[in-house]
């Protein structure tokens, strides 16, 4: 949410049901732009699948938890639905949100509001192009410390506010969020709420809602381009970080210099020999001591 509610205080409340949106959520959002991106469900940081209001604002994280969830109540969340996917040969990751809102204003202050704050971060590079969608904007994020580059864009369509974020260990990313925000934008129903059953249309209010943008809901705007910028970096971090085969945990006896490893006969070398026992990751490149990572160099040398 991203207005001034206390600007909307004096209007007379409205009460409805709550609205199903159809089609569901589950089927809007876009494919990946390539075969070889996998669904990547593991590290169960950024939002996957359905979500409620309570889901959206432990993800923002946001000061003020109970207001926050106040503010989206009243802007007139409905329901989200979210995906991610890793391209294995690139290590890209995707990220795709859509959330329903009661009505188009609702959804647009999300999107005015989330634009201001994206140019006051501290990762902000520039603006990114995004070209034939009207209620649309990019940001191209970079953190080169991680490192970490993310390219996300947001746009508004009928009620519904989508994410598309594309992060990289590299700065390699091209047109490719820009490609599948618009790929996004053209799958997408002109609207999941019906426009005669929008709050707007009950109480025609605000021909511009972006009008009302105040510092107040900045600061909560400001947990949406935060929330997701770091959900992308600590899906990269973690992914680049050896995940343990599931086997039994193996002693070992290193020495205190961690050299040497003792095989029951005689000392090691850790540099060149491996326990044949020792815990591998996934990926091979790596073997577990019991008290760290080691890389393993014939793995790394392939690589």
């Amino acid at each position: 949410m991203a207005t001034a509610v206390a600007a909307l205080a004096f209007l007379p409340a409205v009460a409805l049901a709550a609205p199903t949106p159809a089609p569901s959520l589950a089927t809007l959002l876009a494919a990946p732009p390539a075969s070889d991106y996998k669904e990547d469900t593991t590290q169960g940081l950024a939002l996957e699948g359905p979500f409620g209001l309570k889901d959206y604002v432990d993800f923002l994280g946001p000061a003020d938890p109970s207001g926050t969830q106040t503010t989206l109540q009243r802007d007139g969340f409905v329901s989200g639905y979210g995906r991610s996917w890793v391209q294995q040969a690139s290590s890209h990751l995707l990220l795709e949100i859509v959330i329903a809102f009661s009505g188009g204003s609702g959804a647009k202050k999300w999107l005015g509001t989330s634009q201001e704050l994206d140019k006051a971060d501290q990762f902000y590079k520039s603006a990114m192009s995004i070209t034939g969608i009207e209620t649309a904007y990019g940001v191209h994020f970079a953190d080169p410390t991680t490192p970490a580059y993310a390219d996300v864009a947001y746009f508004v369509k009928g009620n519904d506010y989508f994410i598309i974020g594309l992060v990289s260990g590299a700065d390699d990313l091209g047109d490719s969020t820009p490609s599948q925000t618009r790929r996004q934008y053209d799958t997408a129903p002109p609207y999941t709420i019906p426009p005669s059953q929008w709050p707007e249309s009950a109480r025609s209010i605000l021909a511009d809602p972006l009008k009302l943008v105040t510092p107040a809901a900045y600061v909560l705007g400001a947990a949406v381009a935060v929330a997701v910028l770091a959900a992308l970096i600590v899906l990269l971090v973690l992914r680049r970080r050896p995940r343990v085969q599931h086997a039994a945990a193996i002693e070992l006896h290193i020495s205190p210099d961690g050299r040497y490893w003792w095989d029951g006969q005689a000392w090691r070398e850790s540099s060149h020999d491996i326990p044949p026992n020792a815990l591998r990751s996934d990926d091979g490149h790596y073997w577990w001591d019991g008290g760290e990572w080691r890389l393993i160099r014939e793995a790394s040398a392939s690589g």
